[in-house]
């Protein structure tokens, strides 16, 4: 089992409507086992992945993993789960001297479940408080969707070079850790998101998930009132399409990134030569930023 944390620092980026669809992916089209975990106390992944019961629910919640030493997952485990947040999730934040205990149930319960998966993706908060820090210490990759509004360069230096970023994590707790990349979620083709986008892009390329097809690419995944339909449905984007001429435009923008996704879990690469986060942000080139393929 490979587990993809899916985090950013910033709200209202689209973080768990895309890690939803991607759950819908990897099981309906990549037919892989899905797990999914979500840390966010809003629980908004939790609600629409329930909503059509497409995912089966856990007898356990999020804040149980950390809490409970021993907690009781069952034999008999739904090939597309959720672990849903609750509220309790809010007090992680407040005990950090259960730091190493909470670390180690996490990790134990990975463990335990594992030979029930093939993937686990993991919801955040939209902070860097401990739950972030939690999931960090125990993913195997990690994606940070952006929205390219006036803070997007702030927030992804903060991403990568901030005091809970990547590199420290690498460092501190995790150096297995594999960064995918940055990927600009909810793009409009307004002045102001083109302007930041060729920013990050100048600054920041080399963190940017490319097109497999044609690595000269960047991805994004445009902003799309099908992908609000979809996920306030608890369906998959595909699946809206079967009747909605906008929803089929909008999954054929967004698949190329998924299918990208697919390639850095399979073959254990990062958005980096060397599987790791590069020790300083260099300037890179800019290169095309595309709306799917």
């Amino acid at each position: 089992m490979k587990t993809l944390l899916i985090a950013t620092q910033k709200g209202g980026v689209g973080k768990s409507a895309l890690l939803c669809q991607l759950a819908h992916y990897l099981h309906f089209i990549v037919q892989w086992r899905v797990l999914v975990i979500d840390l966010d106390d809003q629980a908004n992944s939790s609600r629409s992945l329930e909503r059509a019961h497409k995912a089966s629910a856990l007898g356990v919640t999020a804040s149980t993993l950390f809490m409970n030493d021993d907690p009781d997952v069952g034999a008999d485990l739904a090939p597309f789960a959720l672990v849903k947040a609750d509220d309790v999730l809010r007090r992680l934040v407040e005990q950090p001297e259960e730091l190493s205990r909470y670390h180690a149930n996490l990790k134990r319960f990975l463990v335990t479940v594992s030979p029930s998966f093939d993937v686990c993706l993991i919801d955040c908060a939209p902070t860097s408080d401990l739950r972030t820090v939690y999931a960090q210490s125990v993913a195997d990759f990690m994606l940070s969707p952006i929205q390219l509004n006036q803070e997007a360069v702030e927030g992804v230096t903060e991403t990568i070079n901030g005091r809970r970023g990547v590199r420290r994590i690498q460092a501190s707790f995790n150096p297995a850790l594999r960064f995918i990349g940055i990927l600009p979620n909810m793009v409009e083709q307004t002045p102001l998101q083109q302007t930041n986008g060729r920013e990050v892009a100048t600054h920041f390329a080399q963190y940017l998930v490319r097109d497999p097809a044609a690595p000269e690419r960047l991805l994004v995944i445009p902003r799309r009132s099908a992908i609000a339909e979809a996920q306030a449905e608890g369906v998959p984007l595909w699946e809206l399409g079967k009747t909605k001429t906008a929803a089929r435009d909008a999954w054929r923008e967004v698949r190329p990134c998924f299918e990208a996704i697919v390639r850095h879990l399979q073959s254990g690469s990062s958005s980096t030569a060397s599987g790791e986060v590069a020790d300083q942000v260099r300037d890179g080139a800019p290169g095309e930023v595309v709306h799917g393929a």
